[in-house]
């Protein structure tokens, strides 16, 4: 499942809002934001269910700025749609963000424009409010709800909860690679020539 976060009053909200300060001190001058509340440990969840991580947000932030910023609060974001990004694909005349397009299944926003806009063009939007202490659950029922709604989720989400066996995984290949099928290509195959005197 692919989900896609707004930044602004979103993941970064203003100085009332808590925040966490996860970026080493002499990084702090290249990434001056500071995440909201729970958001490191929501994104940890999340990846625990399978699900990947996306930014989506109007700004003109780089996708490489912010990709290395998540990267240094120990969060693996997937995909970023930025302002270029969305006027690309979508265009101008489109809505001012369309999930679809980039094959992400949920969007968390604050906007109420943005859940006007998913209803009208069928995507779903979760509305969070910045003051909202209950964020990182809602999130989590949204996604625990969507996931038990789809088989194909369903299914992926037990696989990633079993545990992996490697034995079985060298039994696998090793059944695949019969010496029947094994041939050597006519170029690895050197012609020994008879040594001249």
């Amino acid at each position: 499942m692919r989900i896609s976060f707004d930044l602004d009053d979103t993941l970064i909200c203003d100085p009332s809002v808590p925040a966490e300060q996860h970026v080493s001190w002499w990084r702090r001058w290249r990434y001056p934001e500071r995440l909201r509340s729970g958001t490191r440990s929501l994104m940890a969840a999340l990846m625990r269910r399978g699900c990947e991580i996306w930014i989506y947000t109007s700004s003109g932030r780089s996708p490489r700025y912010l990709k290395s910023w998540f990267s240094s609060c120990g969060i693996s974001i997937e995909g970023i749609v930025n302002l270029d990004r969305h006027e690309q694909i979508v265009g101008l005349r489109g809505p001012s963000k369309f999930p679809p397009a980039f094959g992400i299944d949920l969007h968390i926003d604050d906007s109420k424009g943005v859940a006007m806009e998913g209803k009208s063009h069928q995507f779903p939007v979760l509305i969070i409010d910045p003051n909202d202490p209950h964020w990182v659950e809602r999130v989590l029922d949204e996604v625990d709800t969507l996931i038990e709604s789809n088989g194909r989720w369903q299914e992926r989400r037990s696989l990633l909860n079993q545990p992996f066996d490697l034995g079985q995984f060298f039994r696998d290949c090793l059944a695949r690679l019969s010496s029947s099928e094994q041939r050597i290509p006519a170029y690895a195959v050197a012609i020994a020539k008879p040594d001249s005197l």
